[in-house]
């Protein structure tokens, strides 16, 4: 949802007679707080608050202002508190149709009856806003009306400039409703419109479609599952060089040379890649991501950081970047920013075991060992031969005393693979606990830290990306 407000400008039109001009331009400022496209929540409840409560604005400008601030409380999702604004709004305006839309918007969760209402009102105050036939859409396919549902989408694709989301949407309402056809050209449609949406790429291909030729590389060593990452490399570069590739396949292109480059230690080459692709591509997320790597693993965390927090702002799902940034900020120790970026990246992509045994560690470090066993028995959930995770585990049982548990993991780690550091250690040091003898050549005495970092994270981000679905 997205803060909309009448584009009037405040001025003394707007106010009764009889205030000074101080107090005028006091309210003209909070105005401005109040209906800012960009403003914390906190601060646009305040100065809307002041508007709302002087005796000397017109009921249109309060109407915009309680409107507005029910946008502030939907933000921080005071939903009780946003819908009393929204009902005050429309009392002061009944015209005011972005208040009907978000009072639908809330109530389609808790009375569709209700917000079907607002939203038919909002409708026929504008017709001419996308969002609100899109709203509606979502009421009508909770109640499998998928006719109505697709006749507000096609509506809502022919007002929109750039319709990607409203053409998933239509497409899964054709899904459900049982037309395949329909349902894989809306889900092209959207591809195309927004290319980078690799869920849905894998979605039409189980559903038998076929990815638009325009958003695919053509095949060859550069695309390959399962190759060496040299001859990904030499094929990048061979279809780079071509000067063959446009737009998303070549930036694509680009993005694979950098990553097995990344796998390869060539750091270097990986910045200097990035910045050409950025160069030709600005807003290319994964150019971002590759340089971000890079750095990180030259140990510049700051600049990793920022690379990769550009890397979000150009594309919102690459879950890639906030895990990464997520394992910055954990080698700064700043867990709270490791766990949100953490919890960034699995709210995206949940099944990635490497995310949860990440945010499982983050949560060892901090004390909970309860969450962090809990995430780790879910990245072993979803890899049940994910060595890491059982070696966390084990270390995590370890410091709860569990000693019983924490020896079956770091035998099942070592199962599927004998020579993993964090394993050996931690049974290393299981058998002193339980005074038992110790082999020497097992004995490491580094620290659970210090092992961590010992793990080599490029090639187990690869054996992560292997076991998504």
């Amino acid at each position: 949802m997205r803060l909309a407000l009448s584009a009037s400008v405040f001025c003394g039109a707007m106010l009764l007679a009889g205030m000074s001009a101080a107090g005028a331009a006091t309210l003209r400022e909070a105005w401005e707080a109040c209906t800012a496209r960009q403003i914390r929540p906190a601060d646009r409840i305040a100065n809307c608050s002041a508007i709302i409560e002087s005796d000397a604005v017109k009921p249109s400008i309060r109407a915009q202002a309680l409107s507005a601030r029910g946008f502030a409380h939907l933000a921080e999702r005071n939903l009780d508190r946003a819908l009393a604004d929204f009902d005050a709004a429309i009392k002061e305006n009944p015209n005011l149709a972005t208040a009907h839309y978000y009072r639908g918007a809330i109530l389609s969760q808790s009375d569709p009856d209700r917000a079907l209402d607002a939203l038919d009102k909002a409708i026929s105050l504008n017709s001419k806003d996308p969002d609100f036939f899109r709203e509606r859409s979502a009421i009508y396919v909770k109640r499998k009306d998928y006719a109505r549902a697709i006749d507000d989408l096609t509506t809502a694709i022919g007002l929109k400039k750039n319709p990607k989301t409203e053409y998933f949407l239509r497409g899964a309402a054709y899904e459900d409703s049982g037309d395949r056809e329909k349902a894989i050209a809306d889900y092209q449609a959207s591809l195309l419109l927004d290319p980078d949406y690799d869920m849905l790429r894998r979605h039409l291909v189980r559903l038998g479609g076929e990815i638009p030729q325009a958003i695919r590389l053509p095949p060859g060593p550069c695309s390959a599952n399962d190759i060496a990452y040299e001859e990904r490399v030499a094929g990048c570069t061979a279809v780079i060089d071509s000067g063959t590739l446009t737009g998303w396949p070549l930036r694509v292109a680009y993005c694979n040379r950098g990553y097995a480059l990344t796998e390869l230690r060539a750091y270097d080459r990986v910045i200097a890649d990035s910045n050409a692709l950025i160069e030709i591509d600005p807003q290319a997320g994964c150019g971002y991501l590759n340089r971000g790597r890079a750095w990180y693993y030259k140990h510049d965390l700051d600049q990793a950081i920022a690379d990769y927090t550009e890397a979000v702002a150009f594309d919102p799902r690459l879950h890639e970047a906030y895990a990464s940034r997520g394992t910055a900020y954990f080698d700064r120790r700043d867990f709270q920013q490791a766990i949100a970026n953490y919890d960034a990246a699995i709210s995206i992509d949940p099944y990635v075991p490497m995310y949860f045994s990440d945010r499982g560690n983050t949560r060892y470090q901090m004390g909970d060992i309860d969450r962090a066993i809990a995430d780790y028995d879910k990245a072993i959930e979803i890899n049940p031969d994910y060595a890491q995770a059982y070696a966390r585990r084990g270390w995590a049982f370890l410091k709860a005393d569990d000693l019983a548990r924490a020896e079956a993991d770091f035998n099942k780690s070592l199962e599927i693979d004998p020579t993993f550091t964090y394993a050996v250690a931690g049974r290393a040091q299981l058998y002193q606990r339980q005074n038992k003898p110790v082999p020497e050549e097992r004995s490491t005495g580094l620290s659970f830290d210090n092992l961590r970092r010992m793990v080599d994270q490029p090639n187990a981000e690869a054996a992560a990306k292997k076991d998504r679905p």
